[in-house]
């Protein structure tokens, strides 16, 4: 199966429709796509040829859009890096992920500059933040190449996601993947082109990419922030007229507490995922009356899978919607995943369509012979097929919809002298949805500060630091020595707490 590329044909078909709002300027599809050509034309002269893999590392920005089109238009793959990363991280990211080349904006040009050992740095018009309108067409007016059609199968991008075992793994998304996801999403949400979405989100996570390629599928415009920030959210709701909007939880309940919270009437769809939502966000919401739509979905599934609509969230509190289009799920005995369990039966939550990964970068682990992708969370179907999630993994923590484990955690903090054993969790908060914490078993005085320092030394991201330490005498563990988490969890209101 072959695409034309989704942003040339709408250049053609809607030339002079919206597709970008960023800062008081706007692209329409054709400006975008000029723009576009000259960013192809750019990176073929930098030597980026077919089946090449380069690493993103900006903030989000229009060129970072434009950027992510023209290496499609040369067919090469990109790797969305996290900015809010460590070098050390990123440097494993590009090794894992074999880049040759790295594009990215002056704001991280000391990272780019400490890596350019392992991988080649593309120098050019990069300083995002001046000539935002138009790119210099007198550096580069050669006219790129024809390009054909999309290979559904062919790779668009690398996102990384946290593993099991604390190492990031790549997950390849094909142009697929993207089209069935877009197409998917907009026939759920009745989006079209008449709606505009607000890009909040950071563009190198999937929830964030996901929507540049809905604009381009369906030909809506995307209202575009550099970052998540009530005010400008807020305004920027009520001056580009935005209809849509995708949010993790605790974002929406900052802009509740904003002095402008009431601009949220504009939209008709708040898409909300990343994380559960608390009960309490809910019903605040119910009472608000707001169109909120909660939803499952993750990098491996190129984002959204499941969505529950406005109308439906009163009649299904909690839930996180019916499959998409295309999309299937079932629920399965968490020690026999042969078998499934009855509606209303917690179990294992296995998900398959077209808009799921084929597999780990490097590896098919993950997804079966039959398309099956066990997620390893946790979760239950109604009567109907209405999904409840329980547990979004059995051990992983979402901080402000970062996903962090705790495994990559707690083998940093063993190598401190102080520590004897360690255990990392997640609990509730109210602002983060959960943070960091640690159970250790100390062998020597410690403290939380101590601990953060040397995490931070060893070049774990600050978003993953433990927010809280409690010391124990001991962890308690089963007879093949696996941590009994939950027995953890359930002691800890008991034990003295150290927080930060």
């Amino acid at each position: 199966m072959k695409f034309p590329h989704w942003l040339s044909e709408q250049a053609r078909q809607n030339p002079n429709s919206i597709a970008l709002i960023f800062k008081g300027y706007s692209w329409t599809f054709a400006q975008l796509e000029i723009e576009v050509n000259q960013w192809v034309a750019f990176l073929q002269n930098s030597g980026i040829r077919s089946g090449d893999r380069v690493g993103l590392l900006m903030a989000n920005h229009p060129k970072y859009i434009m950027l992510v089109h023209a290496l499609s238009r040369c067919q090469a793959i990109a790797i969305l890096l996290n900015t809010r990363l460590t070098a050390a991280e990123i440097k494993y990211q590009i090794q894992d992920g074999n880049a040759q080349y790295l594009l990215h904006d002056h704001h991280h040009s000391a990272i780019a500059k400490s890596l350019s050992s392992i991988v080649q740095i593309i120098d050019g018009d990069l300083d995002f933040d001046k000539n935002i309108a138009l790119f210099n067409i007198e550096k580069c007016n050669q006219t790129p190449a024809i390009v054909p059609n999309i290979e559904a199968s062919s790779i668009q991008g690398i996102f990384y996601t946290s593993g099991t075992t604390g190492k990031p793994k790549g997950v390849p998304l094909s142009y697929g993947n993207h089209w069935h996801s877009a197409i998917a999403s907009n026939l759920r949400i009745a989006s079209n082109s008449k709606d505009n979405w607000l890009l909040c989100l950071p563009m190198f996570h999937v929830g964030g990419m996901a929507i540049i390629w809905r604009s381009v599928i369906g030909g809506m415009a995307v209202t575009l922030l550099p970052k998540f920030d009530e005010q400008q959210v807020l305004e920027a709701i009520a001056t580009a007229k935005v209809t849509l909007i995708s949010l993790v939880p605790t974002m929406l309940s900052r802009l509740l507490e904003h002095s402008l919270w009431q601009n949220l009437y504009n939209l008709r769809g708040i898409l909300l995922g990343g994380a559960n939502a608390s009960s309490e966000l809910i019903k605040r919401c119910l009472q608000l009356n707001l169109p909120i739509m909660p939803t499952y979905g993750m990098t491996e599934t190129a984002s959204q899978f499941t969505t529950l609509l406005p109308h439906e969230v009163s009649l299904k509190l909690g839930s996180s919607g019916r499959p998409l289009s295309g999309n299937q799920l079932q629920i399965v005995d968490r020690e026999v995943p042969t078998q499934q369990v009855k509606h209303g039966e917690i179990g294992q939550i296995l998900v398959r369509g077209k808009s799921v990964m084929s597999g780990y970068l490097s590896s098919q682990v993950g997804v079966d012979n039959q398309g099956w992708l066990s997620t390893g969370d946790l979760g239950y179907v109604d009567a109907e097929q209405y999904l409840y999630v329980v547990s979004r993994r059995s051990d992983l923590i979402i901080s402000g919809g970062e996903n962090i484990y705790p495994a990559e955690i707690e083998a940093i903090l063993l190598e401190h002298l102080a520590i004897a054993d360690v255990c990392v969790l997640g609990l509730e908060d109210p602002e983060w949805g959960e943070q960091v914490v640690a159970i250790a078993v100390t062998k020597l005085p410690i403290t939380l500060t101590e601990l953060r320092e040397f995490c931070e030394q060893k070049s774990l991201a600050r978003y993953k630091l433990p927010k809280s330490l409690f010391i124990w005498d001991a962890l308690p563990r089963n007879a093949s020595g696996k941590l009994l988490r939950q027995e953890i969890r359930d002691h800890l209101p008991m034990q003295n707490r150290l927080k930060i």
